[in-house]
Order: C-alpha cells, then structure tokens, then sequence
C-alpha cells in the first residue's frame, strides 16, 4: 500500500512539474534533442535497441516491455551560444540590409526538466508515461542603435523603432514543445522480440517579435510578431519493435507519425498556410552489441522529416509569410548517426561515451530568416556515468558540440553575406528509484 501511494504521490508531481516547464532551447539536431533519458544522452543519444529507464519511449517504446516499475526525474543545463555576422556593405540593390558586424543572441542558459515513469505489470508487460521537451528555434538580439540601417534611403524616414537586427527592437523567437507518451509495451517469443505503441499528446507554445518591419512580405502583418505567446495542442502516435538476434547482440526499430497540432493563431502572418506549424514525424533503425561481459557498443539511424511542414522546410523566399504554401525557414530532411559504449565498472558504477552526428538542415540559401533559429548543429560528443545505491541511481551526462556555421548571401539584398552560427553545452544529471 505503501508503495503504490509513493507511486500515485509522484507521477501526480512529474505530470504538473512538467506542464508548468514545456521545455526550452535543444536544437541539436534540428529542434529535436539528440537523445532522451540520461543514459541515453551519455551514449550520444542511442536507445533503438537498447533501453535502460523509463525514459525509453522517447526513442522506442517497445524499451519497456518487461521493465522494472521505476520513477526517473532529470534536469538538464544546456547553454547553446548563438550569433549571426552581417558582411558587406549594401550598394542599394535590396530591399532590406542589415547593419554589418556580428551580434550575439541573449538567453543562453536554460534549465530543463524531464519525467518519466514505468509499471510492471508481469515479467513480461510494462506500462509507463514519459514527459520530454523540444525546442531550439530560440533567439534573443538585443536592440541595438541601427540608425544608418534603418532609415529609407529614398526618403530619409526611419524605419520602425531603428533599433536591433531588423529595425523594430529587440529580435527573436522561442518555440517549446512537450511531448506526453503514454505507453504499452509486451515481450513476445520467451522474451526475445518486444513491441510497444504510444499515442502522443504534444503542447507547443511559440512567440516571435522584433521582425514587424517583415510585415509588406505578410499575408496577415497583424499576426506576424506581436510578442506574445500562443499555445496548441496536437496528437500523434509511434510504435516500435526489439528483437534479439542471438545472446547479446539486438537490434530495434521505430516509427513516429507526423503529430497534427492547431494553428498557432497568433502568428497566421508568420507560418505558412496561416499559422499551421505540425511536428515531423521520425523512423530510426538501431544495433547494440555486448562486446564482452562489461562493454556494450550501439548505433543508431534516424531521419527527421522537416520536409512535412511547410513552415520550417519551405524556402525563405517561397511566396508571402503565412500565405498557403508560403515561406518558411527553409529546413530540409536530416540523418542522424549516433554511437556509444558502455562499461560496466563494477561496484555500482557503470561509464558511458558517445558522439552523435546529424545533418545541418539550413542550406546557404536559407540563411537569412535562420538569423532567428541557427539549429545548425552536426557534430555532438557525450560521456556519462550511472552510480547504483541499492534500489536509487544517480545518473549523469554531458554534451559539447562544437561551433558550426553556414553563409550565404542576404536574401533581401545580394550585396551582403549573412553567417549564422551556433556552440553547445550541456549537463544533466538525473535521480532513479526502482521500486
């Protein structure tokens, strides 16, 4: 009785814990981050074939089948440093110069929470719900003085507040994203194959404000950057497959269906097709390997389908902003190749490595509206540790991905070349009670 009111006590406390922080800035690869679970993010993000806690239904759901009733809470410090340099002074051809020199974003230090719980049901059905955060299309500019590059040349009139990147102060986006997963998971074939389906439930929340001056390239200008947050929510669903192939070696597969949200009302003059902004769907295919009694390799396959979503993947320069079929930030499909190993280190200690790489999904051309979300990540390096205290854990993980940058030219004036550029950091440390 005990157990299960401790039980009841903190999925109550992780459900509103993670409803009141949908979770901020993680554009690894792309807006998704490059793992979920601490162990997972040790281990550059692996999870098809192998799963260890109850955060295995971000990645694939059958990881629970059979699992052990377990509670994982994490929080995660992620400080993704973002900039943009303008190059080039303008000759007068375009229709919009930004002030040259470099600017970098503000907010760069976020706290994320994630959740996660598991019930056994025998040895070989578990349930569970897993609470994970994207975001990533996430920036800050300051309002700077931009007197020079905000005053029309033909007239002599200012432009907007002629202060910040694009002449209307301060500049940036935020988008959050929430995904809950309910999910039912069940050995088959004296436990060698294990399949699990999720429906998903997803709350966005998205603000944009400092690009108004946009407003004569908008089919709605009264809902292009008002500032303020607006909210949806969507519903999706992922299943997914482990098998094991002979004694250690497994192999795992997953499949998430595009996730159908709302609109985001408040920005029908931003998004194309008057606000629409749904999330990709992903497929992945994974491998894992015990080496020896100690040491287990994994590699996984994923692809992100930016492609389905007309607001990211169509190009900036694609017809009106929020018109249907309109511009977008120009995302295209990415792969992702993640590794990892693990090492057990006896005495409750185990030791974790990884290195994640993913495709930049912003191309040369696409650079000008990605001012506002530079997710131009490719290469992330991993290490963590586990330490067992009877039935607790404490759980640890780090990630640096290293600068990355893309130029091209200004898609409002050819006589400038914009660079947009990104570095990671992140920790996490997490807290386990297997029941």
């Amino acid at each position: 009785m005990e157990a299960r009111i401790i039980r009841r006590s903190l999925v109550t406390v992780a459900v509103g814990l993670a409803m009141g922080s949908a979770g901020v800035a993680n554009a690894t690869n792309g807006y998704f981050a490059h793992g979920y679970g601490t162990k997972a993010k040790g281990m550059g993000g692996v999870g098809m074939a192998i799963s260890q806690d109850a955060y295995a239904p971000g990645i694939n759901p059958a990881g629970i089948a059979g699992m052990e009733t377990r509670i994982d809470g994490s929080i995660t410090y992620f400080r993704p440093e973002r900039s943009y340099e303008v190059f080039g002074e303008t000759q007068g051809q375009g229709q919009f110069p930004l002030a040259p020199g470099k600017v970098d974003s503000n907010s760069n230090n976020f706290f994320i929470p994630s959740l996660a719980f598991v019930q056994q049901i025998d040895e070989r059905r578990s349930w569970g719900i897993a609470l994970l955060g994207n975001g990533g299309m996430n920036t800050d500019y300051p309002a700077f003085q931009n007197t020079q590059y905000c005053t029309n040349p033909q007239t002599g009139d200012p432009i907007g507040s002629q202060t910040g990147p694009f002449c209307d102060g301060s500049a940036g986006v935020n988008l959050e994203q929430l995904a809950i997963i309910p999910t039912y998971a069940q050995q088959f074939a004296d436990g060698r194959v294990s399949v699990g389906f999720s429906p998903i439930i997803s709350y966005q929340r998205f603000s944009a404000e400092g690009i108004g001056t946009f407003g004569q390239m908008s089919e709605d200008p009264g809902k292009l950057s008002s500032g303020r947050t607006d909210s949806s929510w969507g519903y999706g669903a992922q299943v997914g497959f482990q098998a094991e192939l002979a004694e250690g070696a497994r192999v795992g597969a997953s499949y998430r269906s595009k996730i159908r949200a709302g609109d985001f009302d408040r920005y029908a003059g931003l998004f194309a097709n008057g606000g629409e902004f749904d999330i990709p769907s992903t497929y992945g295919l994974g491998f894992s390997l015990d080496v020896s009694p100690r040491v287990t390799l994994s590699a996984d396959y994923q692809k992100i389908r930016y492609s389905e979503i007309d607001a990211i993947s169509n190009s900036n320069t694609e017809g009106m902003f929020g018109a249907d079929g309109g511009a977008g930030f120009g995302w295209d499909d990415v792969n992702i190749f993640k590794f990892g190993a693990q090492i057990d280190g006896g005495n409750g200690w185990t030791w974790r490595v990884g290195y994640n790489r993913g495709e930049n999904p912003i191309s040369s051309s696409d650079v000008t509206l990605n001012i506002l979300a530079p997710a131009v990540m490719t290469d992330h390096f991993t290490a963590g540790f586990t330490r067992e205290f009877g039935q607790h854990e404490i759980n640890f993980a780090a990630m640096y991905a290293p600068r990355q940058s893309v130029r091209g030219t200004n898609a409002f004036d050819p006589d400038q070349d914009i660079e947009i550029e990104m570095r990671q950091y992140e920790l996490e440390i997490g807290y386990a009670y297997r029941f």
